[in-house]
This record gives structure tokens, C-alpha cells and sequence, in this order.
């Protein structure tokens, strides 16, 4: 759920491997019940003026707007504050626990507020890691060494032993969370496409002698692929959403149902980190590519292949990306080298600079 903020924060803005501790805490500190939970927490950014950028917040999407530095400070920096909590127990310095905390706020309030409202419950996924972040918070600061030399060292690991082990579990959770996670039915995965997805753009047709069990280019969960990609998730069958960095910069590949069109409606909320990731970076464009399974017409193949991949250029453009930042490209290599005909029903969208 957290993984591509969790590696933007660690790389934007130093935190490294402090990246998961500090949203963990953060999720902690935002719905502990004793301050009020979640309408608590933004209660005070409420009362520092701040409304109209928390209202943007709820239910996510691109309308969220950032949040400074310095209104942090306002809102959350006060001696005893979550802006001192964590600089206190990660060991980074405040203004990169500062900005981190600004990036993370937005989305994270997001997922928090499905639809736009408070829940009355949190997600399991989401109580387990602020879970997690609650034994971190209440850990006591490392105090300067005094006493005896064997009882000061001894003391002085405590601490961070028992963030050891909650990052631990933070870490286990989020490793489960996504193994797990349901994929939704479909044909079996090697039922041909009637019409599998193709070149777009009005390229002609891929090739229809690729086997359709040719070794899987896509790496198992989390894993490593060339250029320094990662994938956060495994290959849906069927229609879905697979959310991924390539080059360090979010990327999507959208999954289709045999012979539809029809883009998953998880698209918004798996959409959010590609979408913010363009509105920063005033010089990137979403290149949009399709891919085939080399069964079925070839004609008929191509057709749908442009189809699928306008209804994702549309998608995006419904999420707030203009359309001349969208770019349709035949991929070099039309199959892709998928290892079932489901996972080769898909368009891929990265970013160029």
C-alpha cells in the first residue's frame, strides 16, 4: 500500500532506511486515540489555518495540495510534537524528517479517507503498522552515557533494539500484505485474446510466432529487473493495476480482461504516485505502450491494443495529466516476453524526461 512512498522518501530526501520507522510512527502519531485519531491530528492543521489544504487531502487524487516546511513547523513542530518525536528517535535531522513528513502527509491522509471521509475503523494493514510505530514512539531516547560503564552500554542499545524488531515487523506485514493480496478472476492464463493486446498507435500488428510460455521478463515480487526497475507487486490475471518504479520514477502496467477494454477501477488510487510524480516534474510525459500475446488475429490484435492503450491515455487525463504530457509508443518488442497470455493483455505507461 505504502511501498513506492516508502522508497521516494528513503531517495528524495535522505532518510534511507529510516524511511519505513518514520511512516510507521507517523501512522501512529495520526490516529492514536488519546489525541483524537485522525480528526485530532488534522484539528491541527485546522487550527493553524491550514483547512483548505487539509480538505484537499481527504479521499487523495491530484487535486492534494503540498504542504511546506514551515507550515509543518506551525502546525506540528512545537517541542513535544510529532516533528520532535521523530527527529528524537530516527537520529536524522529535522529538516529531512521535515520534508519527508510533507511528502508523505497528503497521500497518506488520502488512503486514510477513502471517499473523502473519516473512517470509524482502520484498515487491518494500516492498524498493524501503526501498530508497529506506537512501540517505536514509546521507546525512551538514547540519554547521554552515564553510570557504570557495563549498565550505560547495555542501556544504551535498548532503545533501538526494540525499533530493530518493530521495523522487523513492519517489514514481515508489508511483505504478506502484498503477497496476499486477491487478484481478480479471469480465464485461464492460456486462453488467447480474441484480439490480444497489441502495438497501439496505429502501428501494425506484432508478431504471432512468439510462444506463449517464452520465459516471464517480469520479476517476482520486489525484485530487481535491468535499469534499476523494481516491481512492488506480482502479475494480476486478468484486469488490474501493477504499480512499479522504472528509473527510479513511478510506472504502471494495466491489466486487461480477454477482449475488453475496460481499465480497472483501482486505476485512480494505484495512479496517485505516477500522477503526482508528473505534476512535479514539469518535464516528464507518461509514455504509453501495449503489449500482445501473440494468439488470436493480428489485425484484430492491433485494433485492441490501440483501444486499450487510449483508455489508459484517458485515464490518466480524467487523473489530472494534460494530454499533451501523454505520448502513444510502440513498444520495441510487441510480445514482451510474458510468461502467460494474461500478463502479455496489458499496457505499460513509464516516464520520460
Amino acid at each position: 500500500m505504502f511501498d513506492i512512498l516508502i522508497r521516494e522518501a528513503a531517495t528524495r530526501f535522505g532518510v534511507g532506511d529510516k524511511a519505513l520507522p518514520l511512516l510507521q510512527m507517523l501512522l501512529a502519531y495520526m490516529t492514536a486515540k488519546e489525541t483524537g485519531g485522525l480528526t485530532g491530528f488534522l484539528e491541527k492543521f485546522k487550527a493553524a489555518g491550514l483547512g483548505p489544504i487539509v480538505q484537499s487531502w481527504l479521499g487523495g487524487g491530484p487535486a492534494a495540495q503540498p504542504v511546506s516546511n514551515s507550515q509543518l513547523e506551525t502546525a506540528i513542530g512545537a517541542s513535544g510534537g510529532l516533528l520532535s518525536l521523530l527527529t528524537s528517535r530516527l537520529g536524522v535531522d529535522r529538516e529531512s524528517v521535515t520534508s519527508a513528513v510533507g511528502y508523505l502527509l497528503p497521500a497518506v491522509v488520502g488512503k486514510l479517507t477513502p471517499g473523502g471521509s473519516i473512517p470509524s475503523t482502520l484498515p487491518p494493514e494500516i492498524a498493524s503498522l501503526a501498530a508497529a510505530g506506537q512501540v517505536q514512539l514509546a521507546a525512551p531516547v538514547v540519554p547521554a552515557a552515564s553510570g557504570t560503564a557495563g549498565a550505560g552500554g547495555a542501556m544504551k542499545w535498548l532503545p533501538w533494539i526494540i525499533v530493530a524488531i518493530a521495523a522487523l515487523f513492519g517489514l514481515n506485514y508489508c511483505s504478506k500484505s502484498r503477497t496476499s493480496e486477491p487478484v481478480p478472476a479471469t480465464a485461464p492464463a492460456s486462453a488467447p485474446d480474441t484480439g490480444a493486446s497489441g502495438v497501439i498507435g496505429g502501428f501494425g500488428p506484432g508478431p504471432a510466432t512468439a510462444p506463449a510460455s517464452a520465459p516471464a521478463s517480469t520479476p517476482a515480487t520486489g525484485a530487481s529487473v535491468p535499469g534499476g526497475d523494481v516491481q512492488s507487486s506480482t502479475e494480476p490475471e486478468g484486469a488490474g493495476i501493477l504499480a512499479w518504479l522504472s528509473s527510479e520514477a513511478p510506472a504502471l502496467k494495466v491489466y486487461f480482461e480477454t477482449g475488453k477494454t475496460d481499465v480497472s477501477a483501482e486505476f485512480g488510487a494505484k495512479a496517485t504516485e505516477l500522477v503526482n510524480y508528473l505534476k512535479a516534474n514539469a518535464d516528464a510525459k507518461a509514455v504509453i505502450s501495449g503489449f500482445n500475446d501473440a494468439t488470436g488475429d493480428a489485425a484484430k490484435n492491433a485494433e485492441l491494443s490501440k483501444q486499450r492503450a487510449e483508455a489508459v491515455q484517458a485515464a490518466l487525463v480524467a487523473a489530472g495529466v494534460p494530454q499533451d504530457r501523454t505520448v502513444l509508443e510502440k513498444p520495441a518488442d510487441p510480445t514482451g516476453n510474458a510468461s502467460t497470455n494474461s500478463a502479455a493483455r496489458r499496457v505499460e505507461v513509464v516516464v520520460r524526461k
